[in-house]
């Protein structure tokens, strides 16, 4: 007997009782999601950049099985030669690297796969210092370097400048643009009678004249400004040549104190006679007549030279106080004031008087036409023109007078006109 077990009953609602249902939040964020997706734009880009990288793949195997003899270098024997006009010419002692007459871009390789040089470091060398040819204005440039150096501008100071062979005052005065007075004004009164190679010379900032002052004349800068024809005394004070040598609070009536030394701009100072020493030739070369300052008070004119005696000491009473160097052209002997001068040798008086280059009170006497002695700053005179003096005959008296410190003489031998070292002379003692 069978039994029938009755089924359940079917709902049409229900054709999938095994799975699960899925809820309805689900579905709204599933919606969501597909609202979000990207724009149909982008998608495109992206498929460009899969086609791309597939080109790009495609070209690498095609590159990679080429033969390795191919040439794929860029075809440059059409293009247009540089001539080499602007070169300069290659020395003959240098091999040139480049053969021709043109300049090729073309870069050829060496047997050793390196490039050669394109010039020469002595080439490279001499077209740098190849002037630029053109006809444009703003090439036309000279490598000729120079620096010009402007004579009108003023100087701060003094310079020196050292005498070579052949120069004279004239034209060392018109190479600085001065008066030559201005020159012997500011250095030893021998340079007026000659210059010797290796002299040294103070070149003044402008023309003027130079002043010491001696402690014994007790001098103040408005005397100062009346010697040398100054009508203002502050422009020797506020000058800036004689900064740091004045006091701040000095007065045109203020004593100075001694060893000061002042440049006057403008100043005027004493006379120079430029050919102070002259000789006189016949036509065989024989001097025949000589003078010292010819034309000026003092001098004896043109006078025939005398005999030669010996050397011997003008101030044997003195004290060696300077010697002889380039800026002294002679000897300082100090001693009192009257002390007695003598003549250093025998010989006829060329010059008797008050000096106009600083020696004051002085007498010149020739020795046999070829030398002569000077005695300066005396106080007073023995001898006078037309004389003829001997040896250690009494000439005058020790004084202080023209540019001098204190009583003492200042003695010079001068050789044809130009100043010796009287210590170097037998006899003078010193």
């Amino acid at each position: 007997m069978s039994h029938h077990i009755p089924e359940p009953p079917f709902h049409d609602d229900d054709t999938s009782p095994s799975i699960s249902f899925r809820p309805d939040e689900l579905d709204e964020r599933i919606n969501d999601l597909q609202k979000q997706s990207s724009p149909s734009w982008q998608q495109g880009v992206g498929w460009l950049s899969l086609v791309g990288a597939a080109i790009f793949t495609l070209a690498t195997i095609v590159v990679l099985f080429l033969p390795n003899g191919q040439d794929n270098s860029t075809d440059v024997a059409g293009v247009p030669t540089i001539q080499a006009t602007s070169l300069p010419a290659i020395p003959t002692d240098v091999e040139p690297v480049i053969a021709t007459a043109e300049i090729n871009p073309q870069v050829v390789e060496s047997s050793n796969n390196e490039l050669p040089p394109i010039i020469s470091a002595e080439q490279f060398s001499s077209i740098l210092e190849a002037p630029i040819v053109s006809t444009s204005p703003l090439l036309q440039v000279q490598y000729n370097p120079f620096t010009v150096v402007n004579t009108d501008r003023a100087r701060s100071g003094f310079i020196d400048y050292t005498v070579v062979q052949g120069d004279t005052m004239d034209e060392i005065s018109s190479r600085y643009g001065l008066q030559s007075e201005s020159i012997a004004w500011c250095n030893d009164r021998r340079v007026v009678v000659a210059l010797r190679p290796g002299d040294v010379l103070r070149i003044p900032p402008v023309d003027g004249a130079c002043h010491q002052v001696y402690a014994t004349l007790e001098e103040t800068v408005g005397q100062i400004a009346t010697r040398y024809k100054i009508d203002d005394p502050y422009a020797i004070i506020d000058s800036d040549y004689n900064r740091g040598q004045l006091p701040s609070d000095v007065t045109p009536t203020d004593v100075l104190l001694g060893g000061t030394y002042l440049f006057i701009p403008g100043g005027e100072g004493e006379v120079i006679t430029w050919d102070a020493g002259t000789q006189e030739t016949d036509s065989s070369g024989n001097i025949v007549g000589v003078g010292f300052a010819n034309g000026l008070a003092g001098s004896c004119g043109s006078v025939t030279p005398s005999g030669f005696a010996y050397w011997s000491n003008p101030l044997p009473n003195g004290t060696w106080v300077r010697g002889f160097y380039a800026g002294h052209s002679g000897l300082d002997l100090s001693a009192p004031t009257g002390t007695p001068i003598y003549a250093a040798n025998s010989g006829n008086v060329l010059f008797s008087g008050y000096s106009t280059w600083g020696y004051g009170q002085a007498i010149v006497l020739e020795h046999g036409g070829v030398y002569s002695t000077l005695y300066g700053h005396m106080s007073a005179r023995n001898v006078s023109c037309g004389q003829f003096v001997t040896v250690g005959q009494l000439i005058g008296y020790v004084g202080s007078t023209g540019d001098s410190t204190g009583p003492h003489l200042h003695f010079e031998i001068q050789v044809n006109n130009s100043a010796v070292n009287p210590s170097g002379t037998p006899g003078i003692g010193w």
